[in-house]
Parts: C-alpha cells; sequence; structure tokens
C-alpha cells in the first residue's frame, strides 16, 4: 500500500475517514434528533476540511478534474447545510437536504474508489491488467446504489408528505 503523502495529505485523509464514518452513521440513524444533528454537523466539517485540502493537492502540478469535484462537493454541501437549517420552516427543503446530503457522500465515495485503485497495490495491477475500464465498472455501480438511495429516501419523504398532509386534513375535517 502506497501511503507517502505530505502533510496536507494527511489532514485530507484523516477528514474522509471522518466524513466517511460520520456520513455512514446520519444515513443509518433517526432523522432529525440532536444526534443527526451533531454528526451532521461533524459530517458537513469533515467534507468541507477534505474539500478544501483536496484543493491543495497537486500531484501532476496543475488544477485538473477532481479539484473541480471538490468544488462541486464544497456546493453541495452549502447548499444540504443551508437546505437542513430550513427543513423546519418549509417542508420541501427536505428534499433539497436530502438530495445535496447524498450527493455529497456519493462523491465522497467515488474519490475512495480512485483512490483504492491507485494506493492499494493490488488493486493497482489488477488495474493496470484489466484496463480503466474497471473503475468504470465500479463507478457504474456505486452510481446505481447511490441513485437508488436517492430515489428511495426522496421518495419515503413524498410518502410521509403525503400522511402528514391526508392526517391534518383529517383532523381539520373532524373539528
Amino acid at each position: 500500500m502506497n501511503l507517502d503523502l505530505v502533510p496536507l495529505g494527511w489532514i485530507h485523509s484523516l477528514a474522509c475517514l471522518v466524513a466517511l464514518a460520520a456520513g455512514a452513521f446520519v444515513f443509518v440513524t433517526p432523522k432529525g434528533t440532536r444526534q443527526h444533528r451533531l454528526v451532521g454537523l461533524t459530517f458537513v466539517i469533515s467534507q468541507i476540511v477534505l474539500n478544501v485540502t483536496a484543493l491543495g493537492i497537486y500531484q501532476l502540478g496543475q488544477f485538473f478534474f477532481p479539484h473541480v469535484l471538490a468544488i462541486i462537493t464544497l456546493v453541495l454541501i452549502a447548499v444540504g447545510w443551508g437546505a437542513g437549517r430550513l427543513i423546519r420552516h418549509h417542508s420541501g427543503w427536505r428534499f433539497v437536504h436530502l438530495s445535496s446530503m447524498i450527493l455529497s457522500y456519493y462523491m465522497l465515495i467515488g474519490g475512495g474508489v480512485n483512490e483504492v485503485y491507485l494506493r492499494i497495490d493490488a488493486l493497482k495491477a489488477i488495474l493496470n491488467r484489466e484496463g480503466p475500464q474497471l473503475i468504470g465498472m465500479t463507478h457504474g455501480v456505486v452510481m446505481l446504489v447511490f441513485l437508488v438511495l436517492l430515489l428511495g429516501w426522496n421518495g419515503a419523504e413524498i410518502v410521509r408528505m403525503v400522511l402528514r398532509t391526508r392526517r391534518r386534513s383529517a383532523r381539520l375535517t373532524t373539528v
């Protein structure tokens, strides 16, 4: 395994690990709780750190595609966090919050896919033998999983919103 990193790379990697753990925790635990907000904030801060540090990592000595992805992820995190702050006032912001956070986690996992193929010698050997389409297929599977998550969580939110509206309507007609 190749872990020959500059100090900025170590900070970036540590922030990635924190974001991976915090994001996974937030995905599998109840939403809207105090714990969700605290761990979600940890996710947001670690995403900011990892993406800002990514902008300072220049393996090829120039600004290139991963830097653009870091900027996109920073925008997703800002939109998702802002939407999370507005959820209590406008229920439509739930969809923006969910979608932005799921997409930002997808970007994290996508970057991780690239890194494991670059850093783990056994996977690098397979990649050299099979060609770059192997990374493309791996990204395709990851993308499919996140598309299912995106549609599933937003679909569940639509169902919850419809049920809340029906309960409210039923209460108003019985009063």
